[in-house]
């Protein structure tokens, strides 16, 4: 058979903002146009939406304009099946009750038959495989334009256009591109428009990678005959606001620990003066702050408890020095509530009991408390326990290994929720990846920004987030490309992270 060209037209996606609340009874809209790449519209086709959710399946037939329109549950992803178009498709409904998004596929009419013609058989494919492994393990790209190969009918030309978070060229921007079946890696970097041209070998599935964001984004070439076209377009802050960021939020943090320390010498100064032990100075402060009630019941920690009727509580709580505020909360809304709490547990944690930064290891930094529901005497003692054990030390904290040691130390429990100082990064944020449990995290002190690792907590684990004035449900469902509004700023997700839309 003569060689064949083979273009994949990339759909087009206009979708709105969404901004998360809680769910139920809200219905948003597809529209989905089918373009005859020749010319005029397909009408009369039979479209399918089937939810991933709950795999509930949506009907429907294109008009006389080619569109479909949908009325489906916000926030869900779909499978999207269309009779005379053969490419595996997804998409997302919008979030916001009676939103509307636009979707447009533009393809050939005969796209069912050229895939069967396309086609690749068994032999070739080995035959392919074999000629391929002369490849050399790194191939690098010199002016975004590499040189066609010999053995043209075994590559997909591949454009890759990179934006910034302002949706403008991502220019010089480094970029990997690395087949996961063959290994074989692709390095160049990206022109002016932010567009890099590749060939690509058929049959892999390819990671597409950045300096400091592996995986950012992967893609399928098949085996097929003959030559084709294909392109993607990404966003993507840059290494450069990578830096640029990273080096702000540095900065923070080195203020944070020095305001921290530095409200340990006032905290001990003022012991020395009132002729207090470090641990009966933190007894009075805390019962100076649990003294101001009609305060307490105005903050974040006896808001969100008292607002989300959650039975059966584990609550994993931070108790490192800032957290005294929250923590005086938390015991305000126990003593209120605890005659009328079933099965209720704690866990508190002090991020390693005053070790020295040298000495805290990612999984057992230790200095986590675990404690069922005895009265507020014994909580109000454990409380105070864990923070005279643990004032002091660096800024981030050991969230992850408290949720996991907490989960394994608690008896059966409904739900998990962690109360966590917004302040502090998640020092051992890489042990989320082996936890599931949904975990419902309230946000002390996120007047003015969110730090990503909680949202990724609430996310990874399908729970939820909670500020002082919002309960932020279905960032569980949320998926690739989303965003979310909190406190008025937007973060979106971008390679499996939360990132904050705009200037950081």
């Amino acid at each position: 058979m003569g060689s064949k060209f083979l273009h994949f037209t990339i759909l087009s996606i206009t979708f709105v903002l969404v901004q998360f609340s809680s769910w139920s009874q809200c219905e948003s809209i597809v529209v989905i146009k089918l373009n005859n790449n020749k010319g005029g519209v397909y009408s009369g086709q039979n479209v399918e939406l089937k939810s991933q959710n709950d795999g509930k399946v949506y009907k429907t037939t294109s008009d006389s304009k080619g569109e479909v329109k949908f009325q489906v549950p916000c926030d869900q992803r779909f499978d999207l099946m269309i009779a005379n178009y053969t490419r595996k498709e997804e998409l997302n409904s919008p979030s916001i009750s009676g939103a509307e998004s636009f979707e447009e596929y533009s393809y050939s009419p005969d796209m069912a038959l050229k895939d069967k013609m396309m086609a690749m058989s068994e032999a070739d494919k080995t035959k392919l495989d074999n000629q391929l492994k002369s490849l050399p393990d790194t191939t690098k790209i010199f002016k975004s334009q590499m040189h066609k190969p010999l053995i043209v009918d075994g590559f997909m030309q591949y454009f890759i256009i990179v934006k910034n978070l302002e949706n403008k060229p991502l220019a010089n921007e480094k970029i990997i591109v690395s087949g996961n079946k063959r290994n074989k890696h692709f390095k160049g970097e990206t022109d002016l428009t932010g567009k890099i041209q590749l060939y690509l070998p058929k049959g892999d599935v390819y990671t597409v990678n950045f300096k400091y964001h592996k995986n950012y984004y992967s893609h399928e070439i098949a085996y097929t005959i003959g030559t084709g076209t294909g392109s993607m377009e990404l966003m993507y802050m840059g290494t450069e606001e990578y830096l640029r960021r990273k080096k702000i939020e540095d900065e923070r943090i080195k203020a944070e620990e020095k305001r921290l320390v530095e409200e340990k010498k006032r905290f001990e100064e003022w012991c020395k003066a009132e002729k207090l032990s470090r641990e009966e100075g933190l007894k009075r402060k805390m019962k100076e702050l649990e003294d101001q009630q009609e305060s307490l019941k105005q903050g974040i920690v006896y808001k969100v408890l008292n607002r989300n009727k959650w039975s059966e509580k584990l609550i994993v709580c931070d108790l490192t020095g800032s957290m005294m505020p929250y923590a005086s909360q938390l015991a305000l809304w126990y003593q209120l509530n605890l005659a009328k709490e079933k099965n209720l547990q704690f866990v508190f944690f002090n991020d390693g009991d005053s070790k020295s930064d040298s000495e805290k290891k990612i999984g057992a930094t230790e200095g986590i408390y675990y404690q069922k529901s005895k009265g507020l005497d014994s909580l109000a003692a454990l409380m105070n326990y864990v923070q005279f054990r643990g004032y002091g030390g660096d800024c981030p904290e050991n969230n992850m290994e408290a949720l996991i040691k907490g989960v394994k130390q608690a008896s059966p429990y409904k739900e998990l929720v962690m109360i966590a100082d917004n302040y502090a990064p998640v020092k051992d944020i890489e042990l989320l990846k082996n936890f599931n449990k949904p975990v419902h995290v309230v946000l002390c002190g996120a007047s003015d920004f969110v730090l990503a690792d909680y949202l990724l907590i609430a996310w990874k684990t399908k729970g939820s987030i909670h500020t002082i004035e919002e309960d932020i449900v279905n960032i569980a469902n949320m998926m690739e490309g989303q965003s979310i509004k909190i406190n008025g700023i937007t973060y979106k997700i971008m390679g499996g992270e939360f990132v904050k839309i705009g200037k950081a």
